[in-house]
Order: structure tokens, then C-alpha cells, then sequence
């Protein structure tokens, strides 16, 4: 008797040929693998459509009897692999990991594969976040729509005036980043509303687009605590934990891929609490798995598109192959 083949798991990359050992999505992949399911990867640009309900995606091919056991192996064997069209009907269900921010340049491509995972969506296909939610969500305006009690005091704008007014209402310090962003790319961090440098920073953030103000939370001099949900859940081994994100020396974001240093550390039962309340909220606009970027008891961000951070959490591998039975319903 043959063997049953499990439809593959299809991830949408920024860039097929750019999957990275150690992190969320290759953490991710390797669990999928495990299930026994083949992985496959493709990008915004490989996407076609030849009606409303005939979707296909050009990608690479990982089959699950391959001889890969660790992340790294899975991105060497994705550096080697073949292209092949797949129906996306044919899938077990796509995981979109892209970064939108990272790739202006390309926003069209995004916008494109956004439209086209809605299409699979609509036609009963398993699209993770939600691409209806993650539209919503595009930018750091959806920490906006949060109740005001979870996030510092914010403001999305563009002029000097706006800035102004509102750095005028809050009690010292703030924050101004561009409304679409990532990695901690172009934040920056004034004393008060008549900081000498609030001109400047407007001038090169108004460049690109909208920018947000964001109240400073005291305990941001000691990190963020990046915390990771799945539906209304904390994603955890035991207690509810998030990953402290601990600055570099002589550096104020806290970014992992600004030398920031990552550390598993137990929630407070209050901060556990909004985390799930958030998770909940956000799960409504499909928004399933997130990473919400939370400092002393305040959200300051929901990264929404590719929430990294899993492989930190240290849980066992039975434990990642359940985060991903329950992200695709296996």
C-alpha cells in the first residue's frame, strides 16, 4: 500500500531564495517537517492568478523525507532546491512571513500578494495571519485602534504642528518612528516637545509617509519584552513568559537585530493579562499569531506579518510541532 503524501505547507517570504537558519520562519518550517507535511516557499513576487479561484504560486520544494534535522540544514536545502508551480488549493495552508517594511520598494508586490491570499482566503484555502486582518493591520496605525488603556498615549500625523502640539501634552520624553518601519529603522527619541531635534526628525520621517508620536514608557531603558500569541493565548512552555530585549550598550532600541540580546523572563499576572486581552482583540481581525512588543504594562507595537522570536522561547520540540498543529488546524 502506498504511502498517504500530506499536502505541503506553503510560506510566503519577502524573498524565496532568503530562508535564514534560527529564526521564527525556519523554526517554523522545521515543525511543519516534522508533521509531515512538505515545505514549500515562495515570494510576492511568484504569485499568479489565472481566475478569482485558480491560484498558483512558482516556489521551492522541501519534501518531508528530506535528511534535515536543524534550521540550518533547511536553509541549505532551500539554497539547492527546485522550482515547481503549485495550486494553492493544493496546500495544507499558506503562512505569510513577510516584512513589508523592509521592502518599500516593492509595496506593490506586497499590496498584489495581500489581494491574491485574500482570493485563496475567500475560496476556503487556510491563510495565516488572515490577509483581510493583516491589511488592517499594515501598519502601526492598528496599535492606534488598541483600547487606550494597553498603549502609551499615540498619535499618527505629518506635520511639525501636529508633532508639536500633541510632544506638548505629554509629560517629558517621546518617541517619533515612521508609520511603516521595522527593526527599529529610523526611531528616535526626544527629550520634550521643544527638543531642538523635533524639526529635523519631522522633516526626515515626512519624507517617506505618516509618522507615529509615541509617549515614552519609563521602563524602556530597560528593553521591551517581546510576547508571542497564538489565537488568545501566550505562546509558552509552562508560565507565561515573553523574550526581554535588552539594548546594546550605548543604544536605545532594543532590537535584536541592533545587537539587542534576547532573554527568556516570566509576565507579570498583569502583564500576562492585557497580553491575553490583546491577543483576544486582535484574533477577531484574524490576526491568530502576533507579536506584541510590550514595555513595563503598556503595548508599544503588534507585529502582525512575521512576529519572530519563537526559536528564543526555548520550548521543546513536541511543543513547536503543537504551535504548529494549532496555527493550521491539523
Amino acid at each position: 500500500m502506498a504511502e498517504t503524501t500530506l499536502p505541503p505547507v506553503l510560506f510566503l517570504l519577502n524573498d524565496r531564495w532568503a530562508v535564514k537558519a534560527g529564526n521564527t520562519t525556519s523554526t517554523l518550517m522545521l515543525a511543519c517537517l516534522q508533521l509531515g507535511h512538505p515545505v514549500m516557499v515562495t515570494d510576492v513576487v511568484h504569485l499568479q492568478a489565472t481566475s478569482s479561484t485558480h491560484l498558483y504560486a512558482e516556489a521551492l520544494e522541501l519534501r518531508a523525507n528530506a535528511k534535515v534535522e536543524t534550521t540550518k540544514q533547511i536553509a541549505k536545502a532551500f539554497s539547492k532546491a527546485k522550482v515547481r508551480r503549485v495550486a494553492l488549493a493544493d496546500t495544507a495552508g499558506v503562512i505569510i512571513r513577510t516584512a513589508p517594511g523592509k521592502d518599500i520598494t516593492r509595496s506593490w508586490a506586497h499590496r498584489l500578494a495581500l489581494e491574491v491570499m485574500r482570493l485563496a482566503h475567500e475560496n476556503g484555502i487556510q491563510i495565516i495571519n488572515s490577509p483581510i486582518g493583516l491589511q488592517r493591520a499594515s501598519s502601526k496605525l492598528y496599535t492606534v485602534c488598541l483600547p487606550p488603556k494597553y498603549v502609551p498615549k499615540t498619535m499618527v500625523c505629518h506635520s511639525l504642528k501636529s508633532v508639536e502640539t500633541f510632544a506638548a501634552t505629554l509629560d517629558g520624553a517621546f518617541v517619533m518612528k515612521p508609520l511603516m518601519g521595522s527593526q527599529g529603522r529610523d526611531v528616535f527619541f526626544l527629550d520634550g516637545y521643544d527638543s531642538l531635534n523635533t524639526r529635523q526628525v519631522v522633516d526626515i520621517l515626512g519624507r517617506t509617509g505618516y509618522l507615529v508620536v509615541q509617549e515614552y514608557v519609563p521602563e524602556a531603558i530597560d528593553g521591551d519584552i517581546r510576547v508571542l500569541t497564538l489565537d488568545d493565548q501566550i505562546i509558552c512552555s509552562d508560565k507565561p513568559v515573553g523574550i526581554r530585549r535588552t539594548p546594546a550598550p550605548g543604544e536605545r532600541r532594543s532590537n535584536i537585530s541592533l545587537g539587542g540580546t534576547a532573554t527568556v523572563v516570566e509576565l507579570s499576572k498583569k502583564q500576562a493579562a492585557i497580553c491575553r486581552k490583546v491577543a483576544k482583540l486582535i484574533s477577531k481581525d484574524g490576526i491568530s499569531f502576533a507579536g506584541l512588543d510590550l514595555v513595563g504594562e503598556k503595548i508599544v507595537e503588534v507585529n502582525v506579518f512575521s512576529p519572530s522570536g519563537l526559536q528564543d522561547l526555548g520550548l521543546a520540540e513536541t511543543q513547536l510541532v503543537d504551535v504548529v498543529k494549532k496555527l493550521l488546524n491539523l
